[in-house]
């Protein structure tokens, strides 16, 4: 037992020492719209988004958006996680035909996001569930262009367990 709880610690440390893929990370997710304007306020209302960078030339416009209270806000947070913005691209039409991708955002209040997404001009596709006894509850929502967005509000943490009285 002994050489086996030697060959695992040994194997351990040389998992540890190897390198990660190198240089990859998550840079963002892109959804396209006919009006990307439009489109990127709807982000901002529902979500608390902002502009982080604008790419416009005469074909197409993108508009790159992050969390944050403002623009700097969100530039902060953009640069604090190495990208992970949402990147909205012009299209020539809405007539979305694939509706298996899509955007998944965690939430930390899915009534009040599904209240702000629906304010904005969303619409819910499946309104939130408890997946199976998890406490993780998944609402289907679709954005102004028909973009497909997945909220999951994780389980809410067990309130600590208060200390007997002391006698």
């Amino acid at each position: 037992m002994k050489s086996f709880l030697k060959s695992a610690a040994i194997a351990a440390v040389a998992c540890l020492s190897l390198p990660a893929v190198a240089g990859v990370s998550l840079n963002g997710v892109r959804v396209g719209a006919k009006d990307v304007a439009v489109l990127a306020k709807f982000y901002q209302s529902a979500f608390g988004m902002q502009e982080v960078q604008r790419i416009q030339n005469p074909q197409m416009l993108e508009v790159m958006l992050n969390f944050g209270a403002t623009p700097e806000a969100a530039q902060a947070t953009r640069v604090a996680k190495d990208g992970s913005d949402i990147v909205l691209m012009s299209r020539p039409s809405d007539d979305v035909k694939d509706d298996l991708p899509h955007i998944v955002l965690n939430v930390t209040d899915m009534a009040a996001t599904v209240k702000a997404l629906k304010a904005a001009g969303g619409k819910m596709e499946r309104e939130p569930f408890e997946f199976g006894k998890s406490g993780i509850f998944i609402g289907m929502a679709i954005d102004p262009a028909g973009n497909h967005i997945e909220l999951i509000q994780q389980p809410k943490a067990a309130a600590p367990a208060s200390a007997a009285p002391k006698k």
